[in-house]
């Protein structure tokens, strides 16, 4: 990837004077074939403007105008030039003083090598030293380093590869953790956006180890007990002098055998393990199968008492997937409203895959349960703190035998129990905040049934409103009310409304503001005092004239007796002074200082005599249909001519027509251009053929 460097133009502001008649005249600027070289390289510079007089050449210095000559030419082309540094260069004609110099720069750019890649040290606390891990057992973590002694370029990376340089990527950055299974050379490199430097390597050496399988095979799985499975090793590599070791149960225990294949016939489903034993370094990591068996006892676990009415998933048979059978069983459901209250015996059968086929069976009990209440009320469901409601159960609510209505408050079940009933199905309560209630039947061999509740809203007559902070100056801005507790209530008073505070309306002084709050027949106020001081701040205000590119039109606010800085409101919504590219028409200024006083100037008015061409400079070309466009309209000139150019100076866009023009945020060639802030130069013709320029900045936000 090219790294994009961008020719910086110094333009110097000369008369090139005319000291006998070989001079030429001003040039331009100077352009490059490449502003941006990678590395060492040549350019070709070309003069844009000028004239060269008679017998005489123009000139290409470095160091400074008239420093080292480098090149002479008559035309206006220097080839070949070579750059080995980033420079600047300068040119003037020989017949012209050095005030007539034209600067261009070209940037060179090297991407720096690696010093080299380190490995990882171990401490060895038996002597206190280091040892570099350079020779590993397979499958270790090894933990490289690239060596560096700079610091790294912008827009450069470290990129790493195995086996080869530019090999695929394995990792990016200064280090990496790396696992060989074989001895292995690993290459690090810098990459930037011109070229990748030269490649620094390192070998990993792996011991006569061995490389752990990656699985275990087996020749059949879940088959009834009695049968047999061969299992196999697949995958790894044995150092020398190693074997594959089996084992069942545990990794390292219980051995069974070598070999890269062993036959068992376990009696129950068994975990089996393979891992290579001995040679240089010593056990590899273990991989491991589970094999099933199936005998001929099927199981079932116990199905608890169930006080359920609708049918329910019978669960619990193993191995799973038998049938069921039995009262009240329905493929693998059973149905208490089938069955019946009772004891009922449920069988589990199972066939496996290999034809072994077994039974078991289990009671299914169904107790009566408790039935849920379906409604209760008060007869008040909003009380005042003191005052007491009834609740009741509806009279179509029934218990079982052995059961009773039980009532909690705050929770169900977990909550206060404070009353249980059986024939009178109500309860008085006076509690003094809001509060739930609920009431389900307990008792009998079945759980409690379902809860309903309702809740009792009390209120209280307390309330509280947060002291008031005081207010410098009548000007200050109107604000929202806070501070009332519980929120939700109302404010009143002088200069109150609808919950905002005016001081203007308020004026100086010192005022009751009443918080009034009403919860259900409940009503509370609490009372704050605001105070309303007398702004010290004094404004005086000057009209200023400059010129479009200036500021135009300026108000000025002169701000007096405040304190700290001061902030400025104007009614156009702008937040400076002095206001500039004022217009001609009525302002007003709310000036505050670092004490928050306010102080508000209004009426501010002058006569503009001062013309200058106003343009927007921010649009947002993002397809949403606001301001995608900068379309600028000049009724009062006939010809406009316009070009837009980047902060470094390269022309990106140009418009020449009639009176108006609409621009995308589009190059020239139609690429859409980042956002950022770019700038224009405008060329305007009236209809006598006068003309009028103008340059500024458009910032184009995305």
């Amino acid at each position: 990837m090219k790294k994009y460097a961008f020719i910086t133009l110094f333009f110097y502001s000369f008369i090139c004077q005319i000291y006998h008649s070989q001079c030429t005249s001003s040039i331009n600027a100077i352009q490059f074939s490449d502003d941006t070289l990678c590395g060492i390289g040549y350019v070709n510079i070309t003069i844009d403007g000028g004239n060269l007089g008679n017998s005489t050449s123009w000139q290409l210095f470095t160091g400074n105008c008239g420093g080292t000559l480098i090149a002479t030419s008559f035309n206006n082309n220097f080839i070949n030039i070579p750059v080995n540094t980033t420079t600047t260069f300068y040119c003037k004609a020989d017949s012209c003083d050095v005030s007539s110099c034209i600067s261009g720069e070209v940037f060179v750019i090297e991407t720096p090598s690696l010093d080299s890649i380190i490995i990882d040290s171990l401490f060895n606390n038996s002597d206190s030293t280091w040892s570099t891990l350079d020779t590993v057992c397979p499958q270790t973590e090894v933990k490289l380093f690239a060596n560096y002694s700079f610091t790294l370029p912008i827009n450069h990376s470290i990129v790493w590869h195995k086996s080869y340089c530019g090999s695929p990527i394995i990792g990016t950055g200064d280090s990496i953790s790396v696992y060989p299974d074989s001895s292995t050379t690993y290459y690090a490199k810098i990459v930037g956006p011109c070229e990748s430097s030269l490649c620094k390597q390192v070998t990993i050496i792996t011991k006569d180890g061995s490389i752990s399988p990656s699985g275990i095979q087996t020749s059949i799985n879940n088959f009834c007990t009695g049968g047999s499975s061969t299992l196999s090793v697949i995958g790894g590599q044995l150092g020398t002098g190693a074997n594959w070791s089996w084992y069942e149960g545990a990794c390292s225990s219980n051995f069974l055998g070598t070999g890269t294949s062993i036959s068992v016939t376990p009696a129950a489903t068994t975990m089996y393990y393979v891992r290579a034993n001995g040679g240089a370094c010593g056990a590899s990591a273990c991989q491991e199968i589970l094999i099933n068996t199936y005998d001929l006892n099927v199981y079932h676990s116990n199905v608890d008492s169930t006080c359920e009415s609708n049918a329910f998933i019978l669960q619990g048979g193993f191995p799973q997937g038998g049938t069921y059978s039995g009262v009240g069983v329905l493929g693998s459901t059973f149905d208490p409203n089938i069955s019946g209250i009772g004891s009922h015996v449920v069988t589990y059968s199972y066939t496996d895959s290999n034809n072994c086929t077994n039974s078991a069976q289990f009671p299914v009990v169904v107790l009566e349960a408790n039935i849920d209440p379906t409604s209760i009320s008060a007869n008040l469901y909003e009380i005042c703190n003191g005052n007491s409601s009834t609740i009741s159960i509806d009279n179509s609510n029934s218990l079982i035998n052995g059961s009773q209505w039980v009532w909690y408050k705050g929770s169900c079940g977990t909550g206060t129990l404070i009353a249980s009933t059986t024939t009178n199905n109500q309860i008085s309560v006076s509690p003094s905040t809001t509060t739930n209630y609920y009431v389900r039947a307990e008792g009998g061999l079945c759980p409690a049934s379902n809860c309903v509740g309702l809740t009792i809203d009390v209120y209280t007559l307390e309330t509280h409103l947060s002291e008031l902070d005081n207010i410098c100056g009548d000007d200050s801005p109107i604000f929202e009310l806070e501070g009332g507790n519980p929120s939700g209530g109302t404010f009143s008073g002088n200069g109150v409304n609808n919950g905002f505070f005016d001081p203007k309306i308020a004026g100086v002084g010192t005022h009751n503001i009443t918080y009034t709050y009403t919860l259900g027949p409940c009503i509370a106020t609490d009372v704050e005092t605001i105070q309303i001081e007398s702004s010290p701040i004094i404004l005086d205000y000057s009209i200023e004239q400059e010129t479009c590119a200036e500021g135009g039109i300026m108000i000025h606010i002169h701000s007096q007796n405040g304190m700290g800085y001061y902030g400025y409101d104007w009614s156009d919504g702008s937040y400076e002074n002095p206001l500039m590219f004022a217009n001609n028409e009525i302002y007003n200024v709310l000036v505050s200082d670092a004490n928050n006083c306010y102080k508000f100037l209004d009426s501010i008015t002058f006569d503009n005599t001062l013309e200058c061409i106003e343009m927007p400079n921010t649009f947002s070309p993002n397809n949403d249909g606001i301001n995608d466009n900068w379309s600028l309209n000049f009724p009062n000139y006939e010809e406009v001519s316009l070009v837009i150019f980047n902060k470094w100076g390269n022309q990106i866009w140009e418009f020449n027509g009639g009176n108006t023009m609409s621009w995308d945020g589009k190059t020239t060639d139609g690429l859409g251009i980042p956002s950022g802030t770019y700038y224009y130069t405008i060329e305007l013709t009236d209809a006598l053929g006068e003309i009028t320029n103008q340059t500024g900045p458009i910032t184009i936000i995305r």
